[in-house]
């Protein structure tokens, strides 16, 4: 009895303890600041702790249903120092990002990129196409690198006091030795959409961000991203737009093409647009550049191809990549074809058969978007040799439409339940071939019920205009 009687007070003691230690743990994993583009305060800090977001020009928008912050240029929010003389951080973001070319641009920064104070931490994008994430600690500095993705995507680093670590989408890309303690920049805040120095503009949206003062681990990354994915809405439609035949000679021709990415920048229905062929008139190093130059300032994912006017001395594959390939969105597969040389001779084998093997590879039900820059329409002009034998491969499968430029003016037709399009040129060195004087590009909308389009007019250019 006596034992018993003298172990309540040290029952009583463990117990205590052991909720202590509890609470310990549920605090050590609340973050320090979080902000939320879904919440009804997306600015506020909703860890309770007062970091919230000062605005500058950042705005609440949705895109595709899900919210987020938009920033750009003199679009950012900007909170308090946070994290100097920490032993331990977890910074992370899910980003929409929408080009996968990068430029020097802040996602969430105490950082001012190659300044020699306020470097703490930041995840960033860089001219390289990477995005980076940047620790500086007494003990030294990291910079820890993966290829930029478009689309919705989760990055966080993570450093328990000995290593760094980046993860991309809940797994982790890469690490490095670190020690010490975050340095201290008490002047330098901490801004979500720019630099610290509120240079350095990411052009995209922040739909969730947080900081924490200890490492979360692998498995409490990963399901951060599985969480959000979870609460999103399922894509049952989109829109996409698609131009061609820019015909670019010099700096002033470009200025069309600028109007166009201009207007498909500012429409928010757009996920990602394709360029069908002829960026150039003469295959020249310079017209070839300035076409990827013009092609650059687009904001969402663009798909381009090699029509007839770009062949030359492999200039295309230098600025633009690969010849022929595919992507999928939203349970759409669209298969980018070179249909070079042309109207006169047929594909050459090869290419057939590697669009053998992608449609071997292709559920028979998925929908799929043919883009060529011949045209392969039985009624229309310039039609690519050998399309009958292309279409043909497509037999049993769900093809649902086949897009096109070369013979510039637009058309639509249906045949067989497949839409056939082309459109009018995006230049002001050449005309339209059906006397149009309208130049601009055209909108598909893609839904469960199948695909419609629109022509968007750019400019007017009469044919005494065309240089």
């Amino acid at each position: 009895m006596l034992t018993s009687s003298t172990s309540r007070p040290h029952c009583a003691a463990l117990l205590a303890l052991a909720l202590l230690l509890i609470a310990a743990q549920l605090s050590a994993a609340e973050p320090v600041a979080s902000w939320d583009a879904a919440a009804d305060s997306p600015l506020a800090d909703s860890s309770g702790s007062g970091h919230d977001l000062t605005p500058h020009g950042v705005t609440v928008e949705e895109y595709l249903g899900t919210p987020l912050l938009r920033t750009g240029t003199n679009q950012h929010a900007a909170a308090g120092s946070i994290g100097d003389g920490w032993e331990a951080l977890t910074l992370h973001v899910v980003l929409l990002q929408e080009s996968a070319h990068g430029v020097y641009g802040g996602i969430i920064a105490r950082d001012n990129y190659g300044g020699g104070e306020g470097d703490v931490f930041g995840l960033l994008t860089t001219p390289q196409d990477h995005w980076n994430a940047r620790l500086r600690t007494s003990e030294g500095q990291i910079t820890l690198g993966t290829p930029i993705l478009t689309g919705w995507h989760h990055l966080a680093l993570t450093w328990d006091g000995a290593t760094a670590r980046l993860y991309l989408d809940g797994k982790q890309v890469r690490e490095a030795p670190l020690s010490g303690q975050i340095v201290a920049e008490p002047g330098t805040p901490l801004v979500l959409g720019a630099y610290s120095n509120l240079r350095g503009p990411f052009e995209g949206g922040i739909a969730f961000a947080e900081v924490h003062d200890r490492a979360l681990d692998a498995g409490e990354i990963a399901t951060v991203w599985a969480q959000w994915q979870a609460t999103q809405p399922e894509i049952t439609g989109f829109t996409f737009a698609q131009a061609s035949d820019v015909h670019i000679t010099d700096t002033k021709s470009v200025e069309i093409l600028n109007d166009g990415v201009d207007a498909i920048n500012a429409d928010g229905r757009i996920v990602f647009s394709l360029w069908l062929g002829d960026l150039t008139q003469n295959c020249a190093a310079d017209e070839m550049a300035l076409a990827r130059m013009g092609l650059d300032r687009l904001r969402r994912q663009r798909y381009t191809l090699r029509g007839n006017h770009d062949q030359r001395d492999g200039l295309y594959e230098a600025e633009f990549g690969e010849l022929n390939y595919t992507f999928d969105y939203a349970g759409w597969k669209f298969i980018m074809l070179d249909s070079n040389p042309g109207d006169k001779t047929p594909i050459a084998e090869e290419r057939m058969q590697w669009l053998r093997e992608v449609l071997a590879e292709t559920d028979a039900e998925q929908p799929l978007v043919l883009c060529t820059h011949h045209p392969l329409a039985p009624g229309m002009n310039l039609r690519m040799a050998g399309a009958d034998d292309v279409l043909a491969l497509f037999a049993g499968h769900n093809l649902t439409a086949a897009l096109c430029g070369h013979h510039h003016g637009n058309h639509e037709e249906i045949v067989d339940g497949v839409l056939y399009t082309k459109t009018a040129c995006l230049a002001t060195t050449r005309t339209n071939f059906d006397g149009d004087t309208r130049r601009g590009y055209r909108l598909f909308h893609c839904t469960e019920d199948g695909i419609t389009t629109e022509f968007v007019p750019v400019r007017d250019v009469p044919r005494e205009d065309v240089r």
